[in-house]
């Protein structure tokens, strides 16, 4: 192993080894002395008083590797920087204001611009300065592209110790049989994992010899906040975004990034490092003077059921082209760049380098579900300076199902290496694999020892293989993608549940079937035509391995196709006769899905249409009562001119000497009335208007959904017809 963790209950276990060894010692004495041979064992008191101090001691540090604790001026120390600027507190602060005005003052920049510029403010301060910035805000500087890696390690650490703080603090509230309390444990036991050394081996100088170090861990990248919870009954904290270095990374010749894929999070992120130190040691453990690995895990990563979604690997591929662009001003000018992308992280890596990464030497693809639809061949990506390989070892069924796009392990222009020892879709890593020696050779450079390769099919690989490629190619084409991200992200809850134990395989199954009847998966891929399918590559299957088991004893080449044939019919009339009554079992379940799909249309088609007709009726009766009352002020207000007029003619009458006067007020009572009837005929009219328009609006409305409504009912009555006509008929 080139990577060692100080681990509290080794130190525990041991301890109570020596305890043991100890405690016999007396009884060994008293046996020597029965034999009288007690001068021979005269050291053994020592030897047990010193197991003993040993194990008390072992516990200690046990004790200490449980609850680590460090003052910020340790952490500061532990990168070489001092604890910070001498007689001024407010010193951080101050600077942190400076910072964040550099940052606005660039945040129309790219990557490498705003990188470039944090690099040179770095460079004006004393290495005091930088450590005050680093413990004002560890967040900040510790995730900022620019700024000196060794401060970056620091301010992460001290970003670890309080995260651990906290989320200690909330595992102490939690019983074993929370539901949150496994997650939550293995996230506390992984930050206290970061902030305890590794062992690493190296040459000692001097003698030549390998000896092994204790040196604190590397963090490039940490954010305990970043992306989305996976699983909030199972944790309630974010997934993380965090990279941690391996080696001298602003002076390395080699620099590696390896980019995750699919369920990597904070709680579990030392079993993805691990493949780092894994790449920068050599056969004999050895890490590699020279070299730097970055394992990057920042992006959120998916989870399985929205694994079947590109957008993750669109806003990683962002994040990465980011990553890499900050990076490169704290690089040696001349470093060479390899990205080793596995799974999903082939498509983060594809997405990266379609959005403009392509400052890279060599990029390999392992064990990937395809580069994308329009990513075809190694072409595609337009980067002639960039060689570019691929792995797939046998039994990777993801990279068989190409559930992304075409395997990169077959383009015409890549270059396939061998993946001897790994099989599966975890084990490229593995020390003594084919995978990891054919990684490290181009990682390391030089032609020492040369890259080996394989031209293997899919049947070499894996019999079956080719048939479940070409089924999942058969479900493709009859389901859109969109439906597909839909189905796996309504899924996704479900699989977490289950996975978390919280689930049995009756709750899945039933969620299953629930998602499987939203999106009408039986009517887009008839159980007739399904089970056809799976019949005849099942037939396949039985051709291929019954012919290579015939071959393979030595019989001629027409025997043993004699033989495939005879089980490929076989398998065909035998899975015919088991899967008849399973398709017609589906096709019951597919009619009942659509008559309960043709009635929920029906109710939400009434709801719909009574919910328009019921506005219909709001409208018009608000309306109206509108139209109501200015027909009753126009009226009560001419009746009230009328009575003005008769007045002023009885006036009249009685007071002859006032017919001017009388009449001049007769003549402002008639223009009064006709202001009033302008003012509100037109009101009155508007209303009307109104209604008419409402009327139409919401018959158009009643009508369209009427129509709609119709239109699906028809299409389900069809889509149930079928059923039945295939049920009776099949």
């Amino acid at each position: 192993m080139a990577m060692v963790f100080a681990d509290p209950e080794m130190l525990d276990r041991l301890a109570k080894s020596l305890d043991s060894k100890a405690g016999a010692i007396p009884q060994l004495k008293s046996r020597a002395s029965t034999l009288d041979a007690g001068g021979l064992v005269a050291g053994l008191p020592a030897i047990a008083s010193w197991l003993g101090d040993t194990a008390k001691d072992l516990r200690r540090r046990a004790g200490i590797l449980r609850s680590p604790s460090e003052s910020p001026f340790d952490t500061l120390a532990a990168f070489g920087l001092p604890p910070g600027v001498a007689g001024d507190p407010n010193a951080g602060k101050k600077l942190q204001t400076d910072l964040k005005a550099l940052l606005e003052e660039q945040k129309n920049g790219t990557p490498q611009q705003r990188a470039q510029a944090v690099k040179d403010y770095f460079a004006k301060l004393s290495p005091a300065q930088q450590a005050a910035l680093a413990a004002e805000d560890p967040l900040l500087v510790g995730n900022l592209d620019g700024v000196p890696v060794n401060v970056r390690f620091a301010a992460n650490r001290l970003t670890i110790q309080a995260e651990y703080t906290k989320e200690a603090a909330y595992l102490a509230t939690l019983k074993p049989t929370d539901g949150a309390y496994k997650r939550t444990k293995e996230r506390v036991d992984t930050l206290r994992s970061f902030m305890n050394p590794r062992v690493k081996t190296v040459l000692d100088p001097n003698t030549g010899q390998k000896i092994k170090v204790e040196v604190p861990r590397q963090f490039l990248v940490f954010d305990p906040n970043f992306g989305s919870t996976a699983d909030p009954k199972s944790s309630p904290f974010p997934d993380g975004r965090i990279a941690e270095v391996v080696g001298d990374l602003e002076n390395a010749d080699n620099v590696a990034f390896r980019v995750p894929g699919i369920t990597n999070r904070l709680d579990n992120f030392n079993g993805f490092s691990s493949g780092g130190y894994q790449l920068v040691a050599d056969e004999n453990g050895v890490e590699q003077p020279g070299t730097a690995v970055v394992s990057w895990l920042g992006y959120d990563t998916p989870e399985l059921g929205d694994s079947v979604d590109p957008a993750k690997a669109f806003a990683g591929g962002a994040a990465l082209n980011a990553f890499r662009q900050g990076i490169s001003v704290n690089l040696k000018p001349n470093a060479g760049l390899d990205i080793f992308a596995h799974s999903y992280g082939t498509l983060v890596t594809s997405k990266a380098l379609q959005a403009g990464l392509t400052n890279v030497d060599n990029v390999t693809f392992m064990g990937s579900p395809g580069l994308g639809p329009n990513i075809n061949s190694v072409a595609d990506f337009k980067m002639p300076n960039t060689k570019f390989f691929a792995m797939r070892a046998p039994g990777d069924w993801v990279s068989y199902t190409q559930g992304h796009g075409k395997d990169p392990a077959d383009f015409k222009d890549i270059t396939r290496l061998a993946t001897d020892g790994a099989s599966g879709h975890s084990q490229y890593y593995d020390g003594k694999t084919g995978s990891l020696a054919n990684m490290q050779r181009i990682f390391f450079g030089g032609d020492a020892k040369p890259l080996t390769f394989t031209h293997t099919s899919l049947d070499d690989e894996q019999i079956g293989a080719a048939e479940a490629r070409e089924m999942v190619g058969f479900l493709h084409s009859k389901v859109p993608p969109e439906i597909v991200v839909k189905m796996g992200g309504d899924l996704d809850a479900a699989v977490q549940a289950h996975f978390a134990g919280r689930t049995g395989v009756k709750d899945l199954l039933l969620e299953v079937h629930s998602v499987l009847g939203k999106y009408n998966m039986l009517d887009r891929v008839p159980p007739d035509e399904m089970f056809g399918k799976i019949n005849d590559l099942a037939g396949n299957v039985a051709y291929k391995q019954t012919y290579k088991a015939v071959k393979d004893k030595g019989a001629p080449d027409f025997v043993a196709a004699a033989a495939g044939k005879a089980a490929e019919l076989a398998s065909e009339k035998l899975l015919g006769a088991v899967t008849w009554p399973v398709v017609k079992l589906l096709e019951v379940d597919r009619i009942a899905n659509d008559a309960k799909q043709f009635g929920e249309i029906i109710d939400r088609g009434t709801a719909e249409i009574g919910g328009h007709v019921r506005e219909l009726g709001t409208e018009l009766g608000r309306e109206g009562a509108q139209i109501y009352n200015d027909t009753k002020e126009l009226s009560e207000g001419l009746f009230k001119d009328g009575g003005k007029v008769v007045l002023e003619l009885g006036d009249t009458v009685i007071r002859p000497w006032n017919a001017g006067q009388n009449a001049a007020d007769i003549w402002k009572i008639g223009d009064d009335a006709k202001d009033k009837i302008f003012a509100k005929v037109p009101d009155i009219a508007g209303g009307l208007n109104d209604v008419k328009n409402t009327v139409v609006d919401k018959g158009g409305d009643i009508a369209r959904s009427a129509a709609e409504t119709g239109g699906k009912a028809l299409d389900k009555g069809i889509d149930i017809g079928k059923g039945v006509v295939k049920f009776f008929g099949g």
